[in-house]
């Protein structure tokens, strides 16, 4: 173990551009209530890094280079410039009380990971280690696992491909929400996906950690389930259930688990494994009898392959359909589990969290989901967050063993992402933090820094600041009103009953959404400020993108607003001005999402076709790919935009043209003194929807400064009104 981890950490120096030469590594063993300890000290160019394992010594390493101004993240993932020696530190420890450091969602791997390469993943699992992470969830080959053990139960190829669907809807096949959608997969899919799992799952124990793999829940083709088995439902689509207490649920799971075997390698002898039947769909029974039974039966399968084996249970279901999940029936789901065979995750523990009402007296974990579909959207709670994490570790809940954070997508927010992983190791002035942050971010010591984060962390970052503030940019205009209503719900569940808790917030009726507008954007002057002194460039463009982005496209709602006056007051003329300068912000925003590959839907889709071999292959791919940013699936399913981004081709292509057509149908009722008809609006966006998804390839590229960009629009666009009382969202 010590050798093998020695290796492991001083590989993951090298690797992020770093001479492991003067670098010594040693294996501390963490006591009482420490589940891991890190620590570093540096002396005479030579940097010692300690740790219990291979991620708290990486930690340490991360805790090293904080303490010298440096930070590695999603955009600066290497030490760029590197140092000519080790600069001295004294000796620092840490310690956390969190055993199981968990990472990732299920849809991640929908909206952000599904066409990664090995080299992304190499540098995510890098992120990983870096960031003290144990347990990340690896979905990459499941569909190829899946569809092999549907060949081998007796579903011919076709059948068991069409099951699997295309690439970008994977993490929802996988839990049972949806099937025979998309696709087909190109013909060296599974051949390519194995062996890029193979190399995921390797490369993350050599990092000392446990992947957690996903199971099915029983969710299988008719031919399988059987004339009479019970179907779920989930936006639209009904899937067959396996009875899990049934013996054949026992034998597909069997089965499953010796192709993973086969094809993925052993997990191990206590393997981790995610099964969520019933994620957001509602169980077929709900009587306490049958609950017991399937949770019984899912347990049992696995115990007859892995007995030692630890069952992962999202408790999103109880939260999300909690008037279903009574504490009765969650009682008797849970009970013939033993309780050493299950962990329950807290899932979204930073806005909804189950744990104060009990967590069932199971082992669990608690998370942060943060971010939903990969939506734009700045904000996060930071003081909130290292309030909850500090009062975890310090009342430290009944059998309570770790903590994690399962956005369903990743790379934004990247300050929220490092304050949460600092916080595994203890407490944090958040102020303080920022401060430092700001420098670490940069890599250059600059109080206009120090500021604009300050002032960040009043506005977005401040407290409250849980849910996202939707951009009005991808709201879908769908009648003469305003559509920020439907918008907060994109994604809940949307039948008759009781209001579900949304993921956003209700920016039209929040002052705060367009008061907050002129600080945040002195805080994107402020950084703009820094130019080439800044080190790490590529943090600062992204910020200030990102910041100046947030500033116009929040300001469209005076647009908006402007167009929906003009209309009631029968003012076309007055209308179509509001609309051509709601347009031409559509435009500036394209422009400048066009200046950083990262925010191009071109860079999107040119990674989804690269999985294709064939002109056909490329096609079916980037089809999907096209569809989860937009329409997500069918037209009936109700989930338009839920993955919407402010991506340069997207604004252009399909947000701009649906707004066009929004104030060209309001000004010709106008004109015509008519009752607009909401059927002819209905068919122009679904037209322009389906138009877009049928696309191909996006020309979005732009070679223009994106700091430039960002000062024209700072200094031209963004120059807001003074905040009016918000008016009533309709």
């Amino acid at each position: 173990m010590t050798d093998r981890m020695v290796s492991a950490v001083l590989a993951l120096v090298e690797r992020i551009g770093a001479d492991p030469t003067h670098v010594r590594v040693e294996v501390v063993q963490a006591e009482g209530a420490h589940a891991a300890v890190a620590g570093f000290e540096a002396r005479d160019g030579m940097l010692t890094l300690r740790g219990s394992d291979v991620p708290s010594a990486a930690s340490a390493f991360a805790r090293y280079l904080h303490s010298q101004g440096r930070r590695l993240t999603w955009e600066a993932p290497r030490l760029q410039p590197t140092w000519a020696r080790w600069p001295d530190a004294p000796p620092t420890e840490a310690n956390t009380p969190f055993a199981v450091r968990y990472h990732l969602n299920v849809v991640t791997h929908g909206y952000s990971t599904p066409y990664w390469d090995e080299e992304r993943w190499e540098r995510e699992l890098d992120w990983m280690a870096l960031h003290g992470v144990t347990h990340p969830l690896v979905l990459t080959g499941y569909e190829s696992v899946l569809a092999e053990t549907l060949r081998r139960a007796g579903v011919d190829d076709a059948a068991a491909r069409a099951w699997v669907g295309g690439a970008a809807h994977l993490p929802w096949m996988s839990m049972g929400g949806m099937h025979d959608f998309g696709g087909p997969l190109p013909a060296r899919w599974d051949e390519r996906r194995i062996a890029l799992a193979r190399r995921i799952l390797a490369r993350a124990r050599e990092l000392g950690m446990t992947p957690v793999l996903p199971l099915p829940g029983g969710h299988v083709p008719r031919s399988l389930a059987g004339p009479e088995a019970p179907e779920i439902e989930w936006q639209g689509w009904r899937t067959p259930l396996l009875d899990p207490a049934s013996p054949a649920f026992a034998r597909f799971m069997e089965l499953f688990l010796d192709t993973q075997r086969a094809l993925l390698g052993d997990p191990g002898p206590a393997p981790v494994f995610a099964v969520d039947p019933f994620i957001e769909s509602l169980p077929p029974s709900g009587e306490p009898a049958d609950l017991a039974a399937a949770g019984a039966g899912v347990h049992s399968a696995i115990a007859a392959v892995h007995p030692q084996a630890t069952w992962l249970l999202q408790g999103w279901p109880f939260h999300y359909h909690r008037r279903f999940w009574t504490p009765e029936r969650v009682e008797a789901y849970l009970s013939r589990v033993p309780h050493e065979r299950l962990l329950l995750i807290d899932l979204w523990g930073e806005h909804a969290p189950m744990w104060r009402e009990g967590m069932h007296g199971r082992r669990w974990i608690w998370t942060a989901v943060h971010n939903f579909g990969g939506r734009f959207a700045l904000f996060g709670d930071l003081r909130g967050l290292a309030r909850d994490v500090g009062e975890l570790i310090e009342s430290h809940p009944d059998r309570l063993e770790g903590i994690g954070v399962a956005p369903e997508a990743i790379e934004n927010n990247t300050v929220f992402y490092e304050a949460a992983s600092d916080l595994v190791w203890g407490p944090m002035d958040v102020d303080a933090w920022l401060a430092d942050f700001a420098v670490q971010r940069y890599g250059v010591e600059d109080e206009s820094a120090r500021e604009a984060w300050r002032l960040l962390g009043a506005t977005l970052y401040g407290p409250g600041r849980t849910r996202s503030i939707p951009s009005p940019v991808i709201a879908r205009p769908w009648s003469a009103r305003a559509p920020f209503a439907t918008q907060r719900l994109a994604g809940e569940a949307l039948p008759a009953g009781p209001a579900r808790m949304s993921a956003n917030i209700d920016a039209e009726n929040d002052p705060a959404v367009l008061g907050d507008l002129p600080t945040i954007t002195r805080a994107a002057q402020l950084l703009l400020s820094l130019g080439d002194r800044a080190v790490s460039r590529d943090s600062l463009e992204r910020d200030v993108v990102e910041l100046t982005g947030h500033v116009l496209a929040q300001s469209t709602r005076y647009r908006i607003r402007g167009v929906l006056e003009a209309f009631a007051t029968g003012d076309a003329s007055a209308l179509r001005r509001h609309g051509a300068d709601l347009h031409e912000d559509l435009l500036a925003l394209d422009r400048l999402a066009a200046t950083r590959s990262d925010s191009r839907v071109s860079t999107w889709i040119d990674q989804a076709r690269s999985w294709g071999d064939t002109p056909d292959e490329r096609e079916a791919m980037e089809r999907d790919a096209r569809s989860l940013i937009s329409v997500w699936g069918h037209q009936s399913s109700g989930l338009h935009d839920y993955s919407g981004r402010h991506w340069a081709g997207l604004i252009r292509d399909l947000y701009a043209p649906r707004w066009a057509t929004w104030v060209r149908w309001m000004a010709e009722a106008v004109e015509r003194r008519a009752v607009p008809d909401e059927a002819v609006l209905h068919r122009s966006i679904i037209a322009i929807e389906e138009e877009w998804r049928d696309g191909s390839g996006s020309d979005d590229a732009s070679s223009a400064d994106p700091l430039d960009v960002a000062a024209v629009i700072l200094a031209t666009r963004a120059s807001l009104p003074s905040a009016s009382p918000p008016r009533p969202s309709a």
